[in-house]
Formats: C-alpha cells, structure tokens, sequence
C-alpha cells in the first residue's frame, strides 16, 4: 500500500483527500454561518469525491480484477452526486419536489453500488454454493429487519405517511449496500478493504437516518453539529478508498 501512495496517482489520492477533509471541516466550524440556498462547501466536497472515484477507475481500468468495480462505484459516485444538487435544489427534475429528487436518484445510486459490490455477494444461486447463498439472504433480511425497526419506532410519522413509507423504501436500497459490504468480510479480501466499505457504507446509514429523524420528527435533531454532512462525506470517501486498499 505504501508504494501506491508513493505513486502519481498515489499523491493526487492525498490531495483529494486532504481537501475533503479540509472541507468536513470547514462544514463543522462555520455552521452557523451559511446562507439560505444550496450549501456549495458540501457539494464542492462532494464533487472531489466523484473526483476521488474517477481517479479510482482510471487507475484500476486495466486491472481485470478491478476495472468493473471501479467502473460502477464510480457511477454510483456520480449519480449520488446528481442526488445531492437535487436536494440542495440546485435544479429539480420534478420541479419543486428536492426531497424526492434526491431520494429516487440515491436508489439509483445505491443500485449501482451493490452491481459493484456483488462478486461473491449473490443473493440468489448462480455460481455460488447454497451454503454462501444462505448467509448472504440472512444478512441481507437481518438488515431489511433493522431499518423497518428503526423506521417504525423511531422515525415512522403518521402525519407524514408517504414520507414515512419513502424512508423505509430507500432504507432497503441503502441497507442492501451496506449489507454487500457486510458479507465481503466472510471472503478473502484485505481486511483495510472491508472495513472501508462496512464503516463508509455505515455513515451513510447514520448521515441518511439523521436527515430522515430532521424531516419527520425534530428538525432540531443533533443541530449542534453538521451531522448529516460530514457522516455523509466521511462514509462517501472512506468507501472510495476501498478500491485501493483491496487491490494492494
């Protein structure tokens, strides 16, 4: 791994980084400070991540083992990236509707997400042995049941009916990501490789359920702190270094 970082690519890796960080906290210190209006410190952010997985991709794109990998999170990346200037209503597809914008484009980045992440994740038999299969169905339910635990008892808003029920759809599609990422543990990857995906995958489950407790139950939830921003960035880039330290 150390050679890699030592590479070209390798150094323009930590200055993509360095500068996200630098904004995570930027985001954090002048809180109180923006203006009303999309949050351009946490879409530039954004953007060096969709950066940070291009660079990926052009890195791994002859590496036969990788390229295909690359090629979808970097995609995932891009239409994330999409979601959030739909969100921040920087322009709209359904015009006036930020909120469902932004939710239908991350299903849509979360599809590409788990076609990247499911060598040797299948849920349902192909190649892969019963046994395999079994354990990835498992996770994959154990996790459909924790989100409708959690969006049933603690963000389920019967005032907010079809709000209620979109959270829970898309927590599936964000679960089944991290649950792809759950079942890389049980294969031989490098451990580096995993935990980047489980802990990436994993601040977006929080970023995301922040923002869904904010919208249906207390806009005031965590206000102290830029808690939906910086877990999202953090999850965002610490699941794009996976590629470069599973492939070391």
């Amino acid at each position: 791994m150390s050679a890699t970082w030592k590479t070209q690519v390798g150094i323009l890796r930590y200055i993509i980084i360095i500068v996200i960080l630098a904004i995570v906290g930027v985001l954090q210190v002048f809180q109180d400070m923006w203006l009303p209006g999309p949050n351009w410190t946490f879409l530039i952010g954004s953007a060096f991540i969709v950066l940070l997985s291009f660079v990926n991709f052009i890195d791994k794109r002859a590496d036969t083992d990788w390229s295909r990998f690359t090629l979808f999170m970097f995609i995932a990346m891009s239409v994330c990236f999409i979601a959030d200037l739909l969100m921040a209503g920087v322009f709209y597809i359904i015009p006036g509707e930020s909120l469902i914008n932004g939710v239908i484009f991350f299903m849509m980045g979360h599809v590409f997400y788990v076609s990247a992440l499911r060598t040797r994740s299948s849920l349902l038999l192909r190649s892969e042995s019963p046994r395999i299969i079994t354990r990835n169905l498992v996770i994959w339910i154990v996790g459909i049941a924790v989100v409708f635990v959690l969006v049933f008892f603690t963000l389920y808003n019967p005032a907010e009916m079809i709000i209620s029920i979109g959270f829970f759809v898309y927590g599936i599609f964000l679960v089944s990501s991290l649950v792809f990422s759950i079942t890389k543990w049980f294969d031989d990857f490098p451990q580096l490789f995993n935990v980047c995906l489980i802990l990436g995958f994993l601040l977006f489950l929080i970023s995301d359920y922040i923002l869904g407790y904010r919208i249906l139950m207390d806009s005031g939830f965590l206000s102290g702190i830029e808690a939906v921003g910086i877990t999202y960035l953090l999850g965002q880039m610490i699941i794009h270094l996976s590629p470069m330290l599973g492939s070391d």
